[in-house]
């Protein structure tokens, strides 16, 4: 495209994403590169490249000299190093502004909110976009991203801190990174713009309007949807999911729920409760992993519960997952009942659950000594323990293509637990596997033990 800027022309106001990743950045980037006064490149690293120049500037000034040297304890950096800086980045993005024909570049790099203060030194007219997703969303996320072990993303210096715990990994990245970009926008309000993730998907239109009021550009109707047909440069860092998306989803939000609370080390718990607050987000506390359904991890977001008798009809796919626990549940006959009764004594009288999580759950409960047992049963009292998977994972399940711990590890099926939390081989996931057919009992121990029982 023929640029009609001039060959000097420089842009006194960039616009700079301080985000963690995992948090919708790249999206961000798609919409803002989509305007026609905006150019958002790949991740350039743009920040740390200014604090290297500024660096080996400081250490050429003070060659010979007797002055202080520079350090990155100071505040203030000075005018002749700010100047040697605008310099370099000037000319990298005048000729690229060129190349794009529009007056204003932005960056989304990873980086950027740890040089934050030098950026606005540098650029006093900058604006700052401050993006932000629940902690326990953006641990989900990393996990999935890195499933072979963490790396890439920021995540490598806090896997030393947490060495075989990526949660607590990558929970004290994206603590450290929503302190200091908290911290950098309560310094300076008047650069900066908030937006959450979840508020960008679930009403983009909107959320993107007030973006641009900020940057004092004209809205574009419609952006957040032709984002995805304009081109957009490739040769960098970003999330690759992107590339083969072609709308803006909430289907992401609220997958959180399955991160285990208890690898979370207690401090740090608090310190993530502390910046989720200031946020306006749902804290974590214990009952964080027994959410079930759509969740919004919002603190003004609905909490949805599992869909009351009589109510509205299950979805397709629920629906029949429920039908196939029924037949399994059903199946059971009186003396594999009085088998269970040998086995797990313990368990006769508690009620177990099983969960069809969806957008409305669907929830099917079972207590050997209940004559509610069977289809529909909902015998009084709450579940001991509860198995919450999807429709897919209990057809997989059921069908003998997945074990069930693989799928527990992978965080496709909870078991909540009320009195063994923290053993997954405990006797109540024992016990509803067995109910369900997907594993044996050995009769003849069984039968041993029930025949020594008194009486």
């Amino acid at each position: 495209m023929p640029s009609s800027l001039p060959p000097e022309t420089t842009c006194e106001s960039p616009v700079f994403v301080l985000t963690s990743s995992r948090s919708g950045s790249t999206l961000l980037r798609f919409i803002l590169d989509s305007h026609p006064e905006l150019a958002c490149p790949p991740e350039t690293t743009v920040a740390s490249t200014c604090a290297s120049l500024l660096r080996s500037w400081a250490i050429l000034e003070e060659a010979g000299s007797e002055g202080r040297p520079l350090t990155e304890d100071d505040d203030q950096v000075p005018a002749a190093g700010i100047a040697v800086v605008q310099s370099a980045i000037d000319g990298l993005f005048s000729a690229y502004l060129r190349r794009r024909g529009k007056r204003r570049w932005c960056d989304k790099s990873l980086d950027s909110h740890m040089y934050a203060d030098l950026l606005a030194q540098a650029y006093p007219k900058a604006k700052f976009i401050c993006l932000y997703r629940h902690g326990m969303d953006v641990i989900a996320s990393g996990t999935e991203a890195c499933p072979w072990g963490l790396h890439r993303f920021g995540f490598d210096p806090f896997v030393t801190q947490y060495p075989g715990n990526n949660v607590a990994a990558i929970g004290a990245y994206w603590t450290s990174c929503a302190q200091e970009i908290l911290k950098f926008e309560e310094g300076r309000p008047a650069s900066c713009h908030r937006i959450r993730y979840e508020d960008l998907v679930t009403a983009p239109e909107e959320t993107v309007s007030a973006m641009f009021g900020f940057l004092g550009v004209a809205p574009v109707p419609g952006i957040t949807r032709e984002c995805f047909k304009v081109p957009h440069e490739s040769n960098g860092p970003g999330d690759e999911k992107i590339w083969f998306t072609d709308q803006v989803t909430a289907t992401a939000i609220g997958r959180g729920v399955k991160v285990p609370v208890a690898a979370l080390p207690q401090p740090l718990l608090n310190e993530m409760n502390e910046a989720l607050a200031r946020l306006g987000y749902r804290q974590v506390g214990p009952e964080w992993n027994d959410v079930m359904g759509s969740f919004d991890p919002r603190a003004a977001g609905p909490v949805p519960a599992a869909a009351a008798p009589g109510g509205p009809q299950p979805r397709p796919e629920v629906a029949q997952a429920l039908q196939a626990l029924d037949d399994r549940l059903s199946a059971r006959t009186s003396d594999d009942l009085e088998l269970f009764a040998a086995h797990w004594p313990t368990l006769a009288t508690q009620t177990l659950a099983l969960v069809v999580d969806g957008s409305e759950p669907a929830e099917r409960r079972w207590r050997l000594t209940s004559p509610a047992n069977g289809p529909g049963g909902r015998p009084d009292g709450g579940p001991v323990a509860t198995l919450i998977a999807g429709p897919a994972v209990w057809g997989a399940l059921l069908g003998g293509e997945t074990n069930i711990v693989t799928e527990l590890t992978a965080g496709r099926l909870r078991c909540v637990n009320k009195r063994d939390q923290h053993r997954l081989r405990s006797e109540e996931l024992h016990a509803m596997t067995w109910l369900l057919g997907l594993t044996q009992i050995p009769v003849e121990r069984t039968r041993a033990l029930a025949a020594s029982e008194p009486g």
